[in-house]
């Protein structure tokens, strides 16, 4: 009834799924499949379609987990670069800040003019709401609060943005020609 045994049956499924066993491999595993119940339940159907990746499915997943490591990198970069700004390590904010202007490049290309902006955002808030909690704000205190936040977010947005010039630079000098 079933020229192959089912060892050799199993063997070969994954050979056949994957469109790369020979044509006498293929219509032995189907034949054996169509007449073992077992082997069928095995191979997951009961018809022969060969299933091979779709490249485009790949790709998007792959553009997808690149883009999360991006968007995780650039928050961790901040968060590290704001609390660091506190102590003498406020000088690695020099290395910290270019770099997370340059993945925001990577990641936004036209407008990664975002990433700036976004971070000059993100400290003033930081930085505002820091000063607040420490209380060593003096004489006029909105003033003080508004031109020390400013001051230190326009730090980071600048060294940011030449992280991101950086990129384009980088981008422009090595980008392929058609």
């Amino acid at each position: 009834m079933n020229q192959i045994s089912c060892d050799v049956c199993l063997d070969l499924m994954p050979l056949v799924k994957d469109g790369i066993a020979s044509e006498e491999s293929c219509s032995l595993v189907l034949s054996h499949i169509e007449g073992c119940e077992h082997c069928a339940k095995a191979y997951g159907r009961t018809k022969a379609t060969n299933a091979g990746m779709d490249d485009a499915v790949v790709l998007t997943k792959l553009k997808k987990q690149i883009t999360l490591i991006l968007l995780s990198v650039i928050f961790a970069g901040t968060l590290i670069g704001m609390a660091l700004s506190d102590g003498m390590g406020m000088f690695y904010n020099a290395i910290i800040m270019p770099v997370i202007g340059g993945f925001g490049y990577m990641l936004l290309r036209k407008k990664a003019y975002l990433v700036p902006l976004g971070l000059f955002l993100f400290s003033f808030i930081w930085v505002s709401i820091r000063e607040i909690a420490k209380g060593s704000l003096t004489y006029s205190p909105t003033s003080n609060l508004l031109l020390m936040s400013a001051w230190w977010s326009a730090f980071f947005a600048v060294f940011t943005a030449i992280g991101a010039l950086i990129g384009y630079l980088l981008h422009y000098a090595f980008k392929k020609e058609v």
